[in-house]
C-alpha cells in the first residue's frame, strides 16, 4: 500500500493498521497488559498510539495541539477519544509500548544488510540554559551537561542513536537510547551495545567513543568493531600523513549521521523538550518523535 503524507486519511488508515496488527501480537502483549478491571478500555491502546503518531507526523508537536486537531476533524473516527488530561497520561504511561512500536517497524522496514552503522549522541533540552541553576523539570532523570558538538552546556537528557548507512540516502535509525545529560558518550555505548540486536558490523564513533578494552570486549562478544579515528599520543604534535587521511575518510563516513540529527529535529522538533514536566513525559517525548521520524523515513524514502 502506497502512502502519502498529504493524503492524510489513507496515512490515517495505513498507520492504524499497521499499529492495530502489533498491538495484537505476541511481542507486545508484555506492553500493553493491564492488571485491573480495565483490561479491555474502550478507546484501545491501539487507537491511542495511532491518534499519538498521527499528529505528531502531521507537525502538531505537542500533545494538547495534536488532541485538538484530532478532536476537531477526526472525532468520527475516534468516538470514544477521552478527555485531554486522561488521554496525555495515558500517553506517558505507555512511553515503553511506543518504544517497542518503534523496535517492530525497524525490524520490519530495515532494508539496509550489509552497511556500515554509525553512533552519535545529541542534547535534548528541557530548558533554556538560563533557568538550569534552578531548574526542577523531569528530575532527578534531567540534569546537566555539556555538549561537545554545540561547545555549550545545557540541562536535560542526552538522546543516542544507531543508524545504519544508506547509499544516497539518510542512515536508517536502527536504535536509540535515552541518558541523564551528564552521561559520558561513552558510558551510554557501554549500557546498550552489549545488548543490542545487531552484530558483525563496522560501527564508526567519534573519540568519545574510544576505549580499547571495551571495544576489544565489543568485538569479542557481538563482531561490532568499534572504528574511532587515530588520537595523537602523549608527545606526539602532529599525526602523521596516513593517519590524517584516515581520520578524513573516517569524518566522511560519519558525516550523514550529523544530517540525521538535523533532519529529525527539523521534522519533530526533538531537541526542544520545554513542554516536558516529568521523567514519564520526557521519555514519552523521545520516544513519539523517533517513531514519527522513524515513518516518516518509511513512507518518504
Amino acid at each position: 500500500m502506497k502512502v502519502h503524507i498529504s493524503d492524510r486519511d489513507t496515512l490515517l488508515i495505513w498507520l492504524y493498521l499497521e499499529i492495530s496488527n502489533i498491538c495484537n501480537s505476541k511481542q507486545m502483549s508484555l506492553f500493553v497488559i493491564r492488571l485491573s478491571n480495565n483490561q479491555s478500555p474502550i478507546f484501545t491502546d491501539a487507537e491511542l498510539f495511532t491518534c499519538a503518531t498521527f499528529t505528531e507526523l502531521l507537525g502538531y508537536h505537542s500533545k494538547k495541539a495534536g488532541y485538538e486537531y484530532l478532536k476537531a476533524h477526526y472525532h468520527s473516527w475516534f468516538p470514544a477519544l477521552p478527555c485531554y488530561e486522561v488521554y496525555s497520561r495515558k500517553l506517558n504511561k505507555f512511553s515503553e509500548s511506543i518504544r517497542k512500536l518503534y523496535q517492530v517497524f525497524v525490524r520490519k522496514y530495515n532494508r539496509t544488510n550489509h552497511m556500515p552503522a554509525l553512533i552519535d549522541t545529541e542534547p535534548i533540552e528541557v530548558c533554556q540554559p538560563q533557568h538550569s541553576h534552578h531548574a526542577k523539570t523531569a528530575q532527578p532523570f534531567a540534569d546537566k551537561g555539556y555538549c561537545a558538538a554545540k561547545r555549550k552546556y545545557y540541562f536535560g537528557a542526552k538522546l543516542q542513536i544507531v543508524a545504519q548507512a544508506r547509499e544516497n540516502k539518510l542512515p536508517f535509525p536502527y536504535e536509540f537510547a535515552l541518558a541523564s545529560a551528564s552521561f559520558h558518550d561513552l558510558d551510554i555505548a557501554k549500557s546498550t551495545l552489549p545488548y543490542s540486536d545487531f552484530d558483525n558490523i563496522d560501527l564508526y564513533g567519534d573519540l568519545a567513543y574510544q576505549d580499547e578494552t571495551f571495544q576489544l570486549e565489543l568485538f569479542n562478544e557481538k563482531r561490532i568493531q568499534l572504528i574511532t579515528p587515530i588520537k595523537k599520543k602523549k608527545g606526539q604534535h602532529n599525526l602523521f600523513l596516513f593517519q590524517q587521511a584516515n581520520n578524513s575518510i573516517h569524518s566522511s563516513i560519519r558525516q550523514p549521521i550529523d544530517t540525521l540529527f538535523g533532519w529529525i529535529n527539523k521534522k519533530t522538533g526533538i531537541q526542544d523538550a520545554s513542554r516536558v514536566r516529568s521523567v514519564e513525559g520526557l521519555f514519552y517525548h523521545v520516544s513519539i518523535k523517533m517513531l514519527a521520524a522513524l515513518i516518516l523515513m518509511i513512507v518518504q524514502f
